[in-house]
């Protein structure tokens, strides 16, 4: 059974996780049961069942497998526990059983783990957030006679709130926040209206300091309010347009920012509510993660404790509340999550029916992913979807370093086969060096890839190019080119390979995907990457964020505007919307 994967994989070719899975539930004799205890104490089970194995190669293989599907699960989920049940008498099992402590390096410190560890480092800063301390994680190991009957989850209760939350702009003046690992887009709203819209270009994983993260973010929102405070008072004519212009640079928004504060004096006003939606895992308004590429600056740093820096980003919305209205709230959510939180609030407006929740995916430097509950929550989870490991092949990519376009590996973790090289732009850019050689030579000589030694690059600095580089190849895929639009269908066909892995890890009863970001801003690119999907999975259904999203008062002026298009700020006004969860009605 084992070895077709194998000989598939030494071809360089893709060994997705999820046919694997399927090969070994159909054919596997050897039960290996998950047992997942997440944080509200509840368990998910995952029946395994492994297949025989014959010799070294086929062992490795086969525990990959495992490996793989226990950092997805705990990716995803997080938890208090991992138990395994399986057969006593099956010594290899056992021994796989009990590398598990070994391999996720439980016993090492945060800042020593590599590989599989880093998800233990996510979860350790959750259960700190959650528990104060009080809860360690732990694997167990147990005969198959002890395992425990579970009761499958329970359906979520409460009544959405999504169709109330767009009066609740009426008479405030309200700011949402989407924060990339590129750019930031900000929008208020005044008085339901569209005031204003922001973006700003930066690169946070080459901040080497969490001041260098918060404060562009925190002058942003002083800003805002200033310009926010103008637009409220009818004075539009003093806004200072060229510190409102996405090249402005952090000085000219300071000197912006002054000029507005003096300009609007007494009328100076905080902000009834602020959202935000930041890429990293965020409990409770809590930036908890602290392993995303974003803070790889801050982690690399030799003189940093990288704990107690990475606090100072913890607090993000309490410095942010200097720019609320007193007692305002700031309410913080992954990326992700706020990509299904609009999606969810648009269908709402339109009418949709939310009886099976939202599940979003956001498509930009990573995959963000985004799930909301039937009754409008969100889960309390890392969601780290982007980190699955979704390929057990491509062993001749694997030998790329993983800041190399041409690498499966994570740039965060160093693990092979992650998502973040096959969903986001990162896809693109490898598939583009490894399909495309003509117009790969043409995008070097343009300068949006570089050649550092052996190392093949999309410069960042002095220039981030990337967003330049990702349009190079929708632009030519959009025109017909062949070779481009293969690469939109096989990026298409991860997202198939996701949505597939998304389903037995976290049952959402929301089967459909809507997709923001970059990458459905065009049309012809959004075609593609359905038909690369539909090649795998025929039954699952795509929908762009734009114009068909543009649904309440706020999105419908933002796809009227003649500067900036609901694919790219769709999230910065959900946020908008997200922040109104925290006011009355």
């Amino acid at each position: 059974m084992i070895k077709p994967f194998l000989e598939q994989a030494a071809r360089d070719e893709s060994v997705y996780l999820t046919d694997v899975r399927a090969a070994f539930q159909a054919e596997g004799t050897r039960p290996f049961h998950l047992h997942v205890t997440l944080y509200d104490r509840s368990v998910r089970v995952c029946p395994l069942r492994l297949p025989e194995t014959a010799g070294e190669e086929e062992a490795r293989f086969a525990a990959e497998y495992v490996y793989a599907t226990v950092y997805n699960l705990l990716s995803a989920l997080g938890g208090l526990r991992v138990d395994v049940y399986l057969d006593p008498s099956d010594r290899e099992t056992v021994q796989l059983a009990e590398s598990l402590e070994q391999v996720f390096q439980l016993a090492l410190p945060k800042r020593a783990r590599t590989g599989y560890g880093t998800c233990l480092n996510v979860n350790e800063r959750v259960l700190s957030a959650l528990s104060g301390g009080r809860e360690r994680f732990a694997f167990g190991v147990h005969s198959l006679e002890e395992e425990p009957s579970v009761q499958p989850p329970g359906a979520a209760e409460g009544q959405p709130v999504f169709a109330r939350l767009p009066a609740r702009t009426a008479g405030r003046m309200v700011l949402g926040m989407d924060v990339g690992g590129t750019d930031v887009k900000l929008a208020v709203s005044v008085d339901g209206r569209l005031a204003l819209c922001k973006e700003f270009d930066w690169l946070p994983s080459a901040c080497t300091r969490a001041e260098e993260i918060t404060g562009p973010l925190l002058l942003l929102a002083r800003l805002l309010r200033a310009a926010g405070s103008l637009c409220r008072a009818g004075r539009e004519g003093e806004l200072d347009w060229a510190a409102l212009d996405r090249r402005a640079t952090l000085a000219e928004m300071e000197r912006g920012a002054e000029a507005m504060e003096r300009r609007v004096g007494d009328s100076l006003r905080g902000f009834d509510a602020i959202g935000l939606c930041f890429p990293d895992v965020v409990i409770q308004n809590r930036i908890v993660g602290g392993e995303t590429p974003k803070t790889r600056g801050l982690r690399d740093n030799p003189e940093l404790d990288y704990e107690a820096e990475f606090s100072k980003l913890t607090a993000l919305t309490q410095g942010l509340a200097a720019y609320a209205a007193e007692g305002g709230p700031v309410l913080n959510i992954n990326d992700g999550p706020m990509a299904a939180f609009t999606a969810a609030v648009e269908q709402a407006a339109a009418g949709g029916d939310l009886s099976r929740g939202f599940f979003a995916h956001s498509l930009g430097t990573d995959l963000g992913t985004g799930w909301v509950r039937a009754d409008g929550s969100i889960p309390e989870m890392p969601l780290e979807v982007y980190n699955f490991i979704i390929d057990l092949g491509s062993w001749g990519q694997r030998r790329f370093p993983p800041e190399d376009v041409r690498s499966v590996c994570s740039v965060n973790t160093g693990l092979p086969g992650a998502l973040q090289k096959y969903g986001g732009q990162s896809a693109v850019f490898r598939l583009a060096a490894r399909q495309v050689p003509k117009t790969l030579q043409e995008g070097l000589d343009r300068g949006l890839f570089r050649r550092e030694g052996d190392l093949l690059l999309v410069p960042t600095q002095p220039e981030d190019r990337r967003k330049e580089c990702l349009e190079f190849f929708m632009e030519r895929a959009a025109a017909g080119q062949p070779e481009c639009e293969k690469i939109f269908r096989t990026v298409g066909e991860y997202l198939a390979v996701t949505w597939r892995e998304t389903d037995f890890i976290l049952q959402p009863d929301a089967k459909d995907r809507t997709l923001f970001g970059r990458f459905v801003k065009r049309p012809a690119c959004f075609r593609l990457l359905c038909e690369g999907a539909a090649r795998r999975e025929p039954e699952l259904r795509q929908y762009a964020a734009g114009s068909d999203l543009a649904n309440t008062a706020l999105m419908k002026q933002l796809d009227a505007h003649p500067d900036y298009t609901v694919a790219q700020f769709a999230q910065a006004v959900g946020a908008v919307y997200y922040a109104c969860l925290g006011l009355d009605s």
